[in-house]
């Protein structure tokens, strides 16, 4: 069985919800199962236990939010090589891949020993939601496409 961690950071519940729809799609795959955490509640000592970790958060001011960047910065004394990875955002307006970008420049050098096999940017339809049109679906699809590549 391989096991992802979804770590999030969260402040209107949209990322929350793209994060628990990639959980979704995880756990539907056999084989894979997945669980969610926010950045307060998990030690990143005990991202030692999974083979696949996925960091998401909202873009803010055009950056990865503060809290899960911290997050990274203090899982950067765990010894993480091996482990696969993936990171998504959420975004208004035209800023699809803004944050997302720079929080896999983050993972890459901080935590080197990730394979990043997947990123996602998932658009919200104004500062405090919903989320547009499919993009729970589009999320799902994800973590059913990032379980297959775990699996391989």
């Amino acid at each position: 069985m391989k096991k992802a961690i979804i770590i999030y950071e969260s402040v209107y519940g949209n990322t929350r919800k793209i994060a628990e729809a990639i959980c979704k799609g995880i756990n539907e795959v056999e084989g894979a199962e997945c669980l969610i955490r926010k950045t307060g509640e998990i030690h990143t000592d005990d991202l030692c236990d999974y083979d696949a970790i996925i960091l998401g958060c909202p873009n803010h001011n055009q950056e990865p939010a503060l809290n899960l960047v911290k997050f990274i910065d203090r899982a950067s004394i765990v010894h993480l090589k091996g482990k696969f990875g993936a990171a998504f955002d959420t975004y208004t307006g035209g800023n699809k891949d803004v944050a997302v970008t720079k929080l896999e420049a983050r993972i890459h050098e901080k935590l080197p020993g990730i394979e990043l096999i997947g990123s996602l940017s998932s658009k919200v339809t104004g500062r405090k939601g919903p989320l547009a049109g499919d993009e729970e679906s589009k999320a799902l699809d994800f973590g059913v496409k990032f379980a297959r590549k775990l699996l391989e």
